[in-house]
């Protein structure tokens, strides 16, 4: 009987360029998982990635001659969006119930409507360098203001270039209304 010959491995490296493969698989699986689970985690606490496509602030024209302004009362909110972007350094004094949430978005055509008729500021003539969070109001996908905004218990204020340092009239009722907003669910949030 005739035998076979022993099998000799010519090439050792087959087998272990297979292992190390499916061991960088492995690897490359695990870490895309562990991201795609970063971006769903941050997405659904409110905390997701932004891309700013915009100028640094947008001011409907408004007279500044008198004391107290209203940046919206010209708009139609029928068909609008308002976006709360917060800083982190700003969580600590929220009003009560609001959300500490990098974004919070408001839709509702019925509190876009009372946002419009209490967003009424008196300017004060001073400047705060410190304001980081912003208010973005959208009126039919168009941007009509953009501010930097101040929301604590005791005031709402906005900081921009045409009017200044300028606190909120109907502070209290404010608070309330954006307490109301909801936090943005979204994993990527573009702003234009």
């Amino acid at each position: 009987m005739k035998t076979k010959p022993a099998m000799t491995n010519e090439h050792p490296n087959i087998v272990t360029d297979t292992t190390n493969n499916a061991k960088n698989f492995k690897h490359l699986y695990f870490i895309t998982l562990l991201a795609g689970l970063l971006v769903l985690w941050l997405s659904i606490g409110g905390f997701p990635i932004m891309l700013h496509h915009s100028p640094n602030t947008v001011f409907p024209s408004i007279q500044t001659n008198d004391s107290t302004i209203n940046p919206l009362k010209n708009i139609d909110m029928k068909n609008g969006k308002a976006i709360l972007i917060l800083s982190a350094d700003d969580w600590s004094n929220l009003p009560k119930g609001m959300p500490a949430r990098r974004v919070l978005v408001c839709t509702d055509a019925e509190m876009l409507q009372q946002l419009k008729d209490i967003f009424s500021f008196e300017i004060s003539g001073g400047d705060m360098a410190t304001v980081e969070s912003e208010l973005w109001v959208y009126s039919h996908d168009t941007l009509v203001l953009m501010t930097n905004i101040d929301i604590s218990p005791n005031h709402v204020s906005i900081q921009n270039e045409q009017t200044g340092w300028a606190k909120s009239i109907e502070y209290e009722q404010l608070c309330i209304l954006f307490t109301q907003f909801k936090p943005y669910r979204k994993p990527l949030l573009t702003l234009q």
